[in-house]
C-alpha cells in the first residue's frame, strides 16, 4: 500500500488543497442525455427530430405501434421522430455487437430536438482496462488520487456524491463526500472531509493517513492520501484546528 505523505509533489496546485471543493455552477438545461443499458426514461417531442448516437453502428430499433416513430439509420446515428399523437412506449435500440438499450419514450409537446447519447457498459470497461493495462494497481490509485484532488474525474468513471458521517475516530468528524469506481478496474476511491467534531474543546491536533487505516474507513487499501500542501504539515503530520477540515482519499481494491 502506497501511504503519500508528500503530497506536495504529487498534486502541483497546492492552493487548491486548502480551499473547500467548488461546487459546480448550475447549468442550463441540456438537450443531450447519456444513457446505459438500464431501462431510461427520457421526454422527446412529437415531430422533433431527435437524434440517437452510439460509439458503434445501430442496428436496429424496436418501437411499439403507438409512437407512430419513423426511423432513420446512418453509421452510428439513428434519427428518430414520433407522430403528432404518439402515446408512451418503450424502445429498444440494438447496436452492431448486440448491446440492448431500452428506452422508455414520453410524448411531451414544446420540447426541442434532443441528441441520446448511448454508453455501453461493456464498452466503457474494456476502454478503461485498455487504460489501466499499462499501470500496477498502486500507480493506477495514485492516478485516480490525483483526478479526484484536482476535480478533473474523466467522464468515464462512476461518481456517487454522499454525505455521510462516520464514527470513526474520536474527537473527529469524518464526512464521506463521493465515492469514485470504474468499470473494468478493480479500485474504488472515497474522499472524505476531515475536521476537529464540534465541542471536543480541542484547539490543535496532528494527524498522520496511518491515523486513518481503520474497518470504518478502508479493508483492503491500495493508497492513501490527504489533499494538503506541505505548508499544513509539521514533522509530517497534518494539523487540524476548528472550524478547519482537510480532504482525505483512500483507494481501495474493489471487490466487483
Amino acid at each position: 500500500m502506497i501511504v503519500l505523505g508528500l503530497a506536495a509533489l504529487l498534486f502541483p496546485t497546492v492552493s487548491q488543497a486548502s480551499q473547500k471543493p467548488k461546487t459546480p455552477e448550475a447549468k442550463k438545461e441540456s438537450t443531450t442525455y447519456t444513457v446505459s443499458e438500464q431501462l431510461t426514461p427520457i421526454e422527446l417531442a412529437p415531430e422533433a427530430i431527435n437524434r440517437i448516437h452510439s460509439s458503434e453502428p445501430i442496428q436496429k430499433i424496436n418501437a411499439p405501434h403507438a409512437l407512430k416513430m419513423e426511423v432513420e439509420y446512418q453509421a452510428n446515428n439513428a434519427f428518430v421522430t414520433m407522430g403528432r399523437n404518439a402515446k408512451q412506449g418503450v424502445i429498444y435500440i440494438i447496436t452492431q455487437s448486440g448491446d440492448v438499450f431500452s428506452l422508455e419514450i414520453i410524448p411531451k409537446k414544446g420540447l426541442k430536438a434532443r441528441v441520446i447519447q448511448l454508453v455501453s457498459k461493456r464498452l466503457k470497461a474494456k476502454d478503461n482496462l485498455i487504460k489501466f493495462a499499462k499501470l500496477d494497481q498502486e500507480s493506477a490509485a495514485v492516478d485516480l488520487i490525483r483526478s479526484a484532488f484536482a476535480d478533473t474525474i474523466p467522464d468515464n468513471f462512476n461518481v456517487a456524491k454522499k454525505d455521510q458521517e462516520i464514527a470513526a475516530l474520536p474527537h473527529l468528524r469524518i464526512k464521506l463526500r463521493r465515492s469514485v469506481t470504474i468499470d473494468g478496474v478493480p479500485l474504488r476511491l472515497h474522499e472524505y472531509l476531515v475536521s476537529i467534531a464540534p465541542l471536543t474543546g480541542i484547539d490543535e491536533m496532528k494527524v498522520d493517513e496511518t491515523c486513518f487505516l481503520v474497518p470504518e474507513l478502508t479493508h483492503n487499501p491500495t493508497a492513501i492520501s490527504f489533499g494538503q500542501d506541505l505548508a499544513h504539515f509539521v514533522d509530517g503530520k497534518a494539523i487540524l484546528r476548528p472550524g478547519k477540515y482537510l480532504r482525505l482519499f483512500i483507494v481501495d481494491q474493489s471487490p466487483d
